[in-house]
């Protein structure tokens, strides 16, 4: 028998042993987090449905090799980067259709949103959208440490053990990411201004 309170390695453990319901413990207990990374990437609900998906059914397919010596979550967070990285590479934008796409306003939303100057909503809402556009241009894996480290509040150590990589090399990799995009901001009218 299954209860909601049991751990997660517990939950993997009776998963691999061919329980459904504990699986299914695991679903309702991390989709809402999986979905909430996924849309950090995709736009589209849709397509972070699809990746809530694919990640969970890659978990079942592989419950018998989780190791519970580490959190689970890490373990969940690796999954899913992953997912959102092959997925990123498949449909990458290219920076230029990006930028092409730019009008001065935008270029000045964006620009007060990064300087945490209040914008109307319609605003906000169209720097937003811009900012998720740049970000895509990034690197996959760039983009991934941004998210995980900026949007979701991870630790670079957290980041680190999800992404499978060292604490430095994130800090790296994160710190570059940044300074492309600010390069990318400044390229557009009304950029990088105070």
């Amino acid at each position: 028998m299954v209860h909601d309170d049991e751990s997660d390695a517990s939950l993997m453990q009776k998963a691999a042993g061919g329980d459904p319901a504990a699986f299914d413990v695991l679903v309702r207990r991390w989709k809402t987090r999986v979905f909430r990374l996924a849309l950090r990437f995709f736009r589209r609900p849709e397509d972070a449905e699809d990746i809530v998906q694919e990640v969970f059914l890659k978990l079942y397919r592989t419950a018998a090799t989780y190791r519970s010596d580490a959190p689970f979550e890490h373990y969940l967070l690796r999954v899913a980067t992953n997912a959102c990285i092959d997925r990123l590479r498949d449909t990458r934008r290219r920076r230029e259709e990006v930028l092409s796409a730019l009008t001065t306003d935008a270029g000045a939303w964006l620009d007060r949103a990064l300087g945490g100057t209040a914008l109307e909503a319609q605003q906000a809402e169209a720097a937003k959208g811009l900012a998720a556009e740049l970000l895509a241009t990034l690197p996959p894996k760039d983009r991934m440490v941004l998210v995980l480290l900026d949007l979701e509040g991870l630790s670079a150590l957290e980041v680190a053990e999800a992404t499978g990589s060292t604490r430095a090399a994130v800090k790296v990799r994160a710190m570059r990411a940044r300074r492309s995009l600010r390069r990318l901001v400044q390229r557009f009218p009304g950029g990088g201004r105070p």
